[in-house]
């Protein structure tokens, strides 16, 4: 048995050897069909491979090859993270711990033929590549009937088929005809691509995108259930309309795909799966675009309006249709065409919802781009200009003005956007001000651009917007004055400003920066109370380890504002542990034994990764003992959570064969 277990590569493995080649869901799926019995007839083949069926959706043959690294050959579907190679290990480890004996794989077994010379061929097995053979039953059958009781090589269902006669092979597409509509429908669409007639397929088309753009989608994240919308129909219709050269047909189609497949994608309640198949049916769509026979404006045309009746990003492929380059005549007619859309659309200044804001913003824009590229600039800019505040669109009109070096025009444009968005759309204000400041830098102004800096962080406190305003008070040269105020603000969440005497009063801000104006909301940035989210990460940056448990200690009890901060336990321990080994492992038990508490498998595989830095951190101090002791009073606690200790054993890497 000794010298046996030496040559067997199998028995060496562990639970984490097997989650790191099939995944924890392969994992747990195939301990579960070993535990089921569905593994049966175990052989093996030579000392590295092992062979068996398993019992899943129908019966599957799968081999299992142990050569350095784990590779599989099976008959089911799946490519990779296999279940059923992983029951078969198991079953295998299961034979050995019980001393039964394992044979070897009989010269004629059935199997073989099923697995094909995939199984004795080396390409066939390179390390760490998963491969499957998916084999369908008639050609199960084919192949161990054509040789049963004979050792030739297996033939291929198209050898099968090629074999038959002429009335047998009609028999048996007719009969395929009768068992598979879809066989009969393909067999019809492919007889209107040979008498080059498109309208049976045009009308099935326009059938299939009525009935399926009627259904209802809905998919479960949580249960992982969902029934979605199967697009693959439309999809190869129109493949095949435009493999006919009957691109305007597909057009057609794709007219009344965007309209109500969109209409669909409204009241489905998904994760964007049923987004994705009308994309898959839409690329088909641009690519009839660009081989149609409509004038190139009317092309440009029809992707304009596509993409402004496109609300869920289900206009694939039209980024290749953009690639052609279109003359400036076509494009003057595709802006003055949208020039009249933009006229019928009026206006009601009471009403700026954003998403009206958004669409009227989205025709803006490519009135412009029709205008830029048809020679017309002026007429883009001045549009620009008058729907700026209609559309909140300063940014592009600050940029704009930015490249054609109108500068003085940009800088008002940035203060008056500053003022009327400052509140109601703070995000726009951010990237005005940020323009401004990019602006200030570019001409060495670096005290006012650290002011913008300085106003940023009071706008928005966190530690990179720290790094950045330290970073920029050092280039004014002003980071020894703005050091101790901005500490002290962090410290106490109160603001302290520093007053020039003489005629110039204005006040400085961190004692060192003048105010810019373009901070609307500068009342209400005092908090009164320490940001300790903040001073725990500079403490962590400049490994300070006693000065992160203090403001992490102070944080602990200053439970009134606690919800204020997002403080990472996990990051805490990490930053302490080389210092304060034993107050890192008890944030880590602590956070390890909450989780555990939920009893949700979400939660178990975060408690796992912190036991592991629990169980790593000890086994660098030497501590294995106490490990061995802390682990026993886990298990002991949460002997009824199968799962987790599943999970567990993985962790520790206990070998299969043992357990």
């Amino acid at each position: 048995m000794a010298e046996e277990d030496t040559i067997d590569p199998f028995l060496e493995l562990d639970l984490m050897d097997l989650q790191e080649w099939a995944g924890e869901k392969a994992l747990s799926r195939g301990g579960k069909y070993q535990r089921q019995g569905r593994v049966h007839d175990l052989v093996r083949k030579g000392e590295k491979t092992i062979i068996a069926w398993v019992d899943g959706t129908r019966q599957y043959t799968t081999a299992v090859i142990l050569d350095n690294e784990i590779s599989f050959i099976c008959t089911c579907p799946v490519g990779s993270a296999c279940k059923h190679a992983v029951a078969v290990i198991l079953e295998y480890l299961a034979f050995r711990k019980e001393n039964k004996p394992v044979g070897e794989i009989r010269t004629g077994d059935r199997r073989l033929s099923l697995l094909g010379n995939r199984l004795d061929s080396g390409s066939a097995l390179e390390p760490a590549v998963h491969q499957a053979i998916l084999v369908s039953d008639s050609e199960q059958e084919m192949q161990h009937g054509a040789h049963k009781g004979s050792p030739g090589k297996p033939i291929s269902l198209r050898q099968y088929l090629e074999g038959l006669q002429k009335e047998d092979l009609l028999s048996l597409i007719e009969d395929l005809i009768r068992r598979y509509p879809l066989v009969e429908q393909d067999l019809i669409d492919r007889k209107s691509v040979a008498s080059a007639d498109p309208h049976p397929v045009l009308t099935a088309l326009l059938s299939d995108i009525d009935l399926i753009t009627a259904e209802y989608g809905w998919s479960n994240s949580w249960s992982g259930e969902s029934q979605i919308s199967d697009y693959s129909p439309i999809r190869k219709r129109m493949e095949i309309l435009l493999s006919m050269g009957f691109p305007d047909a597909v057009l057609r189609a794709g007219r009344i795909l965007l309209e109500k497949g969109v209409a669909q994608v409204e009241r489905s309640h998904d994760e964007g799966e049923t987004a994705n198949e009308i994309a898959s049916c839409m690329k088909v769509v641009f690519q009839a675009l660009a081989q149609s026979s409509l004038p190139a404006h009317e092309r440009i045309i029809f992707a304009i309006h596509a993409d402004l009746d496109d609300e869920y990003d289900v206009c694939a492929g039209a980024e290749n249709f953009w690639k052609e380059q279109f003359p400036e005549r076509d494009w003057c007619l595709v802006a003055d065409r949208l020039l009249l859309r933009l006229e019928g659309e009026r206006y009601n200044p009471e009403c700026r919802k954003s998403g009206s804001r958004y669409k009227r913003d989205k025709l803006v824009n490519w009135i412009m781009t029709a205008l830029d590229n048809a020679g017309r600039e002026d007429e883009a800019t001045d549009l620009c200009i008058a729907e700026v505040e209609r559309t909140d669109s300063y940014i592009r009109l600050v940029r704009r003005l930015l490249r054609l070096e109108r500068v003085d025009e940009a800088r008002e444009w940035i203060a008056r956007g500053i003022a009327i968005t400052g509140t109601s759309l703070p995000g726009i204000a951010a990237d005005l001000r940020t323009i401004q400041r990019e602006l200030w830098e570019k001409e060495g102004d670096w005290l006012r651009a650290a002011a913008i800096r300085a106003g940023d962080f009071l706008d928005r406190p966190s530690f990179p917007n720290y790094r950045q305003l330290e970073e920029s008070a050092r280039k004014a040269g002003v980071g020894d004055i703005v050091k101790g105020p901005l500490m002290q603000y962090l410290e106490t969440g109160k603001l302290t400003e520093k007053k020039q005497k003489g005629l110039n009063s204005a006040r400085k801000l961190f004692g060192a920066f003048p105010d810019t104006g373009l901070f609307p909301g500068e009342a209400g940035r005092e908090r009164g109370s320490p940001f300790f989210d903040i001073l725990i990460d500079i403490a962590i940056a400049e490994k300070r380890p006693e000065d992160v448990i203090t403001w992490y200690d102070r944080y602990q009890t200053h439970s009134p504002t606690r919800g204020q901060w997002y403080i990472s336990d996990d990051k805490v321990a990490d930053a302490i542990a080389w210092k304060f080994p034993d107050r890192a492992l008890d944030i880590w038990k602590h956070m390890a034994e909450r989780l555990i508490a939920e009893a949700r498998p979400k939660s178990y595989e975060s408690a796992i990764f912190y036991l592991g830095k629990i169980m790593n951190l000890m086994k660098r101090q030497e501590r294995m003992e106490e490990w061995e002791r802390y682990i026993v009073q886990v298990r002991t606690g949460n002997v009824r959570k199968r799962r987790f200790l599943g999970m567990l054993d993985v962790l520790e890497k206990k070998k299969i064969l043992k357990q």
